[in-house]
């Protein structure tokens, strides 16, 4: 029909070869306009949406992750990921590309492992190590445990914390319109401008931009500073793939090899 062909001609890159019906349903002009008047004047309302949307339709997905932390007073080196995720129950693989340090794969899957981590390092060798996900050697890589991986986590915590900073009239976020965003793979996102943090949050954060995917519309991008403006992390999702089919042995110890 003429709403699945302007959808499909609109988009400006790879399209998601497993994008639920819903997804594609909200990119209709007259709802593009809505969601944009809605990021700008009610910018809460608008994420409480994006939250829900997802939801509703994503299950899992497969990611390009890209991240930069400071991690204990030390700005690491860029990382790049593949990292497939599923849901239910709450498991990541994660495969190093670049910057990797201690390993070169880990996995955690929610009831598995006795609840650990299982980590392949650098040094194959050396066997699969089995650790507790907020173990020191994990830890003093990554600002977060595995546990807290995922674009619905870090939407969860975007809108908590704007929430709580509304509730003490001390939000101060700025919608900065639609931009293309090239570490996104050039995909048009509503870009939003947190700053003046009442108080700074953890690890000194005094300001934030967030990107919210045009057409996913779901947390892609986020970069963090502190209050003296210098980097505290910077986290992309890109090539998403939603709901892919894994391989029956995607989330066990076999796929660590």
């Amino acid at each position: 029909n003429e709403l699945a062909m302007y959808c499909l001609a609109s988009l400006p890159g790879p399209f998601p070869a497993n994008l639920p019906w819903e997804a594609l349903r909200r990119i209709g002009v007259d709802e593009t306009q809505q969601l944009r008047e809605l990021a700008e004047k009610e910018p809460i309302k608008f994420l409480e949406r994006c939250l829900a949307e997802y939801e509703k339709n994503v299950q899992s997905y497969r990611t390009t992750f890209l991240k930069q932390e400071r991690v204990k007073g030390k700005l690491r080196k860029p990382e790049e990921l593949t990292v497939n995720f599923r849901e239910k129950p709450f498991s990541v693989h994660m495969l190093w590309l670049k910057g990797m340090d201690l390993a070169k794969r880990s996995m955690y899957v929610e009831g598995e492992n006795g609840g650990k981590l299982l980590a392949l390092p650098t040094l194959e060798f050396l066997g699969i190590w089995t650790k507790a996900v907020d173990d020191p050697a994990a830890m003093a890589t990554s600002r977060f445990p595995i546990t807290q991986f995922g674009m619905k986590i870090g939407a969860m915590n975007t809108l908590r914390s704007i929430r709580a900073a509304e509730a003490r009239k001390q939000l101060h976020l700025r919608f900065e319109g639609i931009e293309t965003v090239a570490k996104l793979g050039d995909r048009p996102c509503y870009k939003f401008n947190r700053f003046k943090y009442d108080p700074p949050e953890e690890d000194n954060v005094g300001s934030m931009t967030f990107y919210i995917d045009q057409e996913l519309l779901m947390q892609t991008g986020s970069t963090l500073y502190d209050t003296n403006g210098e980097l505290v992390a910077e986290y992309f999702f890109r090539d998403i793939e939603l709901n892919p089919t894994f391989p029956a042995d995607e989330f066990t110890k076999k796929a660590m090899k």
